[in-house]
């Protein structure tokens, strides 16, 4: 990863919640491990049922979370995800097939990380390792707490 983005990153660390627990030495070690990725307005980022190999960062702009219905070629929106939000922690450690369609609102930027790259950061760096999946773990929490309390509003 060039400086620049080294810098965005270091820049954005509080409002990206999957680093809040991370000093800025653990946050330079992690650096190197991303690549940035634009998006353009309408864009798929992922389908659902594709394989998932990467978690997303969102730096800029914001992304619709869709999921289809049993009625053919119907999709509801599940979240509108911006600046701070991560995309695709679920297949990063399930290693399941993507849950959700994303697509870009706008134009936007993303960091992403592969599922190999940080298998192998975490191998060389554990404690930091154990931080991002901690935080990893809080946001699929926060997230489930969420979708159970929006199931039995309904009821």
């Amino acid at each position: 990863m060039n400086e620049k983005l080294e810098q965005t990153l270091l820049g954005l660390r509080d409002d990206l919640k999957i680093f809040h627990s991370l000093d800025e030495g653990e946050l330079k070690q992690l650096a190197g491990e991303f690549e940035l990725k634009h998006y353009p307005a309408r864009s798929v980022l992922l389908r659902e049922g594709e394989p998932g190999d990467y978690i997303g960062l969102i730096l800029s702009g914001s992304f619709e979370v869709k999921k289809m219905t049993e009625f053919k070629g119907k999709q509801i929106v599940l979240a509108v995800l911006s600046r701070g939000s991560s995309i695709g922690e679920l297949s990063i450690i399930d290693e399941k097939p993507r849950s959700a369609t994303i697509v870009a609102i706008e134009d936007s930027e993303l960091l992403i990380m592969r599922r190999d790259a940080l298998n192998d950061f975490i191998q060389r760096h554990p404690l930091i390792g154990i931080k991002i999946l901690r935080e990893i773990n809080r946001i699929l929490a926060i997230r489930l707490r969420g979708a159970i309390e929006r199931i039995t509003a309904l009821f």
